[in-house]
């Protein structure tokens, strides 16, 4: 019997490729050469680890599933890809741990002044700065998937009120007091003293937040977002640090990436930006292959893969 032909076409450590001894003996595993092209190595490719480009889709006429080992799927949404038969596997939920620190490093560096102690030691220079508490604040979170599951089971554990915002109907988690869907927008805006973007973008989340929905917020409040920059309308989140309508806001993600030069994100003194390395973390690549390994066998077994993406919700 022919053996299902998989190609790994994203990079990965020997560490990671040695546990793919644990994959079904069904499997014949092959990995794209390093500088060759994808679409020379897609016949008879069942599955596929890593991506398909638009320019690569005619190639990839024997391919059932791709698994991307990370979590923004809107590189894959092309009309091809999008329309196609294609299953397309991503990893959601894998990320959660790593942005969820990622976004309290921000939240507490503003919130505790150490971006400006950061400065004032490089001037060796002992000065008191005023700090604020966010234990018995209220943390809204925009999105309750994995990545806000894991942002809210910290808020908690640093006494936060915790209400969160899905598309998506679903059970409360224990780690969250409210929960609502989207028609409840306004007033989780109003109580949200932190407000941490942990949604996916999608048209329906393109600038969600803009100039209303800042003004909503209460006075002196946070923004954190480790998802996707295109969620808010840069020029209102301007507007809204300039006014004082925001104390301050981390960032992992702008609009456009880099941050454009000449963008004022870079020199107001409330605000952090990183380079979108939120999800970086030693342990990721082996969730992810973990992840294939086992979705391999389900195929194998027939049963239903995990995090299969909606392709018409994006997510």
């Amino acid at each position: 019997m022919a053996k299902i032909k998989v190609l790994i076409a994203s990079g990965i450590s020997q560490e990671v490729a040695d546990m793919l001894q644990d994959a079904p003996p069904e499997m014949e595993i092959t990995f794209l050469p390093e500088g060759e092209s994808l679409s020379d190595h897609l016949s008879d490719v069942e599955i596929l680890y890593g991506r398909i480009s638009e320019a690569d889709f005619p190639f990839a006429e024997s391919v059932q599933w791709v698994m991307q080992p990370f979590v923004g799927v809107e590189g894959s949404m092309y009309p091809a890809f999008k329309e196609s038969a294609i299953t397309l596997v991503n990893s959601k939920r894998l990320y959660g741990p790593q942005l969820a620190e990622h976004a309290f490093a921000l939240l507490l560096a503003l919130t505790r002044g150490i971006n400006t102690q950061l400065n004032l030691m490089r001037e060796k220079e002992w000065k008191w700065l005023p700090c604020v508490e966010v234990s018995g604040m209220t943390m809204g979170v925009l999105g309750l998937g994995g990545i806000g599951r894991a942002v809210a089971q910290r808020a908690k554990a640093f006494d936060f009120n915790v209400i969160a915002v899905d598309p998506e109907p679903m059970e409360k988690p224990d780690t969250v007091d409210e929960l609502g869907q989207l028609d409840w927008l306004p007033e989780f805006l109003s109580r949200s003293d932190v407000l941490t973007v942990c949604c996916p973008i999608t048209p329906e989340t393109h600038k969600l937040l803009s100039h209303a929905e800042f003004d909503t917020l209460p006075d002196g409040s946070y923004l954190v977002n480790v998802s996707r920059g295109r969620v808010v309308d840069e020029d209102a989140l301007i507007a809204a640090l300039e006014s004082g309508k925001l104390a301050g806001a981390g960032l992992d993600v702008t609009y456009t990436e880099p941050c454009p030069q000449d963008s004022p994100l870079w020199t107001f003194p409330n605000v952090i930006l990183t380079s979108h390395t939120a999800g970086a973390s030693q342990n990721i690549a082996k969730r992810a292959m973990e992840l294939f390994i086992e979705n391999m066998h389900r195929y194998v077994n027939g049963e239903p893969l995990i995090n299969v993406v909606d392709k018409e919700k994006g997510y």
